[in-house]
């Protein structure tokens, strides 16, 4: 398939040439010819007609975009090219409100799960309200319905608006002879489990929801705790109780999570290493969890980048040679120091996600001092990058942030610009 290079550089700046397919050349050409028509259209049925083709290329693109989506998604090519997750670089680089950039999501992720749905998505029968309506309904059927199912749904789609989709399954469970009063019924309502905050005049909010049944107790049993009258001069209502509860317990919760742990290391890791290993190096090789589970050894180095260690020796039988003492972590007058320094922000550019660890820079395998100059704050998501996903980071003489991919794109975060 041929490709055309465009001239003009993308607004991401990620240092690399827009280079697009013909097919989507096309489009955007197209695109952009249909924007630069003026042209005053006076028959009520041309408007109409031409309306009904615009909806229908625009849920023809959608759906393509869905499916890339889904191959960047297969690919990591986010993580290589800009070092963000998928969702993330469409909340940040292609400024995709949360939610729309999760919907977008949901499709990607799930679509290729169910290709009926997937077919008449693309094939612009359905769009993608339709076609995430049709997931969340099968979501609350057991596996061995949602291929029965799922044709009927789809056919369902083609005449009716996606919100009557869910009513839709209990009159065709009913129809195929289907007992809907036990599990089936409990996985439908346990797919609708939501909670929706939407803003009102002032800054004030509206919060609508359906809870399960355990997560309801849990908030019942919160707010009783926490909404306790002040006396005989408390005239708050109790829906006003609640209401200052809810304010209580988000504002407990965020003073434990918001920000970092400024107390030492916010863990301990215990590493039990055979003597023939820790006399050879330990190089990559599989290690075994408590559970059983086996990880790699760059896995097992991104939890103890940020922690207390203590080193065991076992012997060929497995008996203890050797304990050692708690090293290398953080002091708290370090993680203060280095979160101010870093105006609290994680040391990957653009970055608006809260920061969970103490990164050294220069890891301890390589030597590398447990000092504020070879610490950075980062999100979890850029501390598994830098263990994980094959970037590697400079902290420059001016105090700038550079990453690397293992392809050789840089990014850097200006410490001024935090």
């Amino acid at each position: 398939m041929g490709t055309a290079t465009l001239c003009s550089l993308s607004r991401k700046a990620v240092g690399l040439p827009a280079i697009l397919t013909d097919a989507v050349a096309d489009v955007v050409a197209a695109a952009q010819k249909l924007r630069a028509d003026d042209r005053l259209i006076i028959s009520p049925e041309a408007v109409l007609c031409e309306l009904e083709a615009i909806f229908e290329a625009i849920t023809t693109l959608h759906a393509v975009a869905v499916r890339r989506l889904s191959e960047a998604r297969n690919l990591d090519a986010t993580s290589e090219v800009c070092g963000r997750s998928t969702k993330g670089w469409l909340v940040e680089d292609m400024r995709l409100a949360a939610p729309e950039a999760g919907r977008l999501m949901r499709l990607a992720v799930q679509l290729p799960l169910h290709p009926v749905t997937r077919a008449a998505y693309e094939s612009a029968q359905i769009n993608a309200a339709h076609a995430a309506a049709i997931l969340t309904a099968l979501a609350g059927l057991p596996p061995h319905l949602r291929d029965t199912v799922e044709p009927q749904l789809v056919e369902r789609a083609e005449f009716y608006p996606p919100e009557e989709i869910s009513g839709f399954v209990d009159e065709l469970l009913e129809t195929l002879g289907i007992d809907k009063t036990s599990d089936i019924r409990r996985e439908r309502r346990n797919a609708q489990r939501r909670v929706d905050i939407g803003r009102t005049l002032h800054g004030h909010r509206s919060v609508v929801g359906n809870l399960t049944p355990e997560v309801g107790e849990q908030v019942e049993q919160a707010l009783a705790l926490a909404r306790t009258a002040g006396g005989l001069e408390d005239t708050r209502t109790v829906a006003q109780r609640n209401h200052d509860a809810l304010g209580v317990i988000a504002a407990d919760y965020l003073a434990r999570h918001q920000t970092p742990s400024f107390d030492g290391a916010p863990r301990t890791v215990i590493v039990t290493i055979d003597l023939g290993t820790l006399e050879n190096q330990l190089r990559e090789r599989w290690l075994t969890l408590p559970s059983g589970a086996t990880i790699t050894a760059e896995t097992a180095r991104r939890p103890a980048c940020d922690a207390e260690l203590i080193p065991v020796v076992l012997g060929s039988n497995g008996e203890v040679l050797d304990i050692g003492q708690a090293d290398h972590e953080f002091t708290t007058p370090i993680r203060r120091a280095a979160y101010l320094r870093d105006h609290g922000r994680c040391g990957f550019p653009e970055c608006r996600n809260c920061v969970s660890e103490l990164h050294h820079i220069v890891f301890r395998r390589h030597g590398g001092p447990t000092s504020l100059d070879n610490a950075v704050w980062l999100c979890a998501y850029h501390h598994w990058l830098a263990h994980e996903g094959r970037w590697t980071l400079v902290r420059q003489a001016n105090g700038d942030y550079l990453w690397t991919s293992q392809h050789g794109r840089q990014r850097i975060r200006h410490l001024s610009t935090a």
